[in-house]
């Protein structure tokens, strides 16, 4: 019986590999559109960035990044009265489009519209500076209150949105001190230098007051990572933790409600990129025309908290 056993086994086997097809998909080329990423905040000028989408399943090599940046756009900025042309400034293969007139910075309460000509199309979008709400209060506590030997911790909030339902805001923070010694290779010489050098926003980083309209409450925020740029205290036990002697500048800001969907799926795409089960697609957009991105406004308040 066994030697039957095997015969059977051994053809089951030879019929499975037998019927095995290899299957080919011609995906469709994917047609290029512009990608507009801009911005405009309190008291800053308008920054704009122009590329090109890329298929999802097309290679990524070296010269990705030279070709993916748009030259020689004519953009725009208008706030209802003056209209100010953007200059292209380039480095390197990548360009970004801005102004240096103190007229186009950006002021609380005012819309800014977007324009953007560019082989032959025109692309359009809105946004608002939105009112910044200011922060009632901001401290740093530790995260094990247990231990009088512990370090490092989070910064606290306690803050009062609006009663007008609809508020959506975004946090950012950079801790403005300097390292007082070196770490292990590569981090062997930042003695001296400032921890981060631009603010940085953690994950989970933009919300609306669907569910605090109103209200005043407390909350907590971890300390951000600048991905491939990670500093020598991005990994191990004081990664996201701010730390005691830390003088963190915070910047939060009021956003539009279409800034809030795009940075929301901006981050949900990033947290899930890894995944076998994450789909593909574009983000929320409020760009008008042949194109996909965001115009946004960010309405800024500033504070600054020394880690004790």
């Amino acid at each position: 019986m066994k030697t039957i056993h095997y015969i059977v086994v051994i053809f089951f086997v030879a019929f499975c590999v037998s019927c095995q097809k290899q299957i080919e998909f011609d995906l469709p080329g994917v047609e290029q559109t512009m990608v507009v990423e801009g911005k405009i905040e309190s008291g800053q000028p308008p920054i704009v960035f122009l590329t090109t989408t890329q298929g999802y399943f097309d290679p990524i090599d070296s010269s990705t990044f030279d070709n993916i940046f748009i030259h020689n756009a004519d953009v725009s900025v208008s706030d209802g009265t003056t209209n100010f042309p953007l200059t292209e400034i380039n480095f390197g293969p990548a360009s970004v489009y801005t102004t240096f007139d103190p007229g186009a910075f950006g002021v609380d309460g005012r819309d800014y519209v977007l324009t953007i000509n560019y082989d032959n199309k025109v692309l359009t979008a809105q946004t608002q500076v939105p009112y910044p709400v200011p922060l009632d209060s901001i401290w740093f506590e530790l995260a094990d209150l247990t231990n009088p030997l512990d370090s490092l911790g989070f910064l606290y909030s306690e803050f009062t949105d609006p009663d007008t339902a609809g508020n959506c805001y975004r946090w950012f923070s950079k801790r403005i001190n300097t390292y007082k010694y070196n770490y292990d290779p590569p981090f062997d010489n930042v003695l001296g230098q400032q921890k981060d050098s631009t603010y940085i926003a953690p994950f989970g980083s933009a919300t609306d007051d669907k569910f605090f309209n109103g209200l005043t409450f407390e909350f907590a925020v971890a300390r951000g990572e600048m991905g491939g740029f990670e500093g020598p205290d991005d990994e191990g036990i004081e990664e996201r933790y701010f730390k005691i002697g830390d003088t963190v500048a915070v910047k939060a800001t009021s956003i539009t409600y279409p800034t809030y969907l795009w940075v929301r799926s901006m981050e949900d795409q990033a947290i899930s990129s890894g995944s076998p089960f994450a789909s593909p697609g574009n983000l929320p957009s409020n760009i008008q025309g042949d194109g996909v991105g965001i115009w946004a406004g960010y309405g800024i308040y500033y504070d600054t908290v020394i880690c004790q």
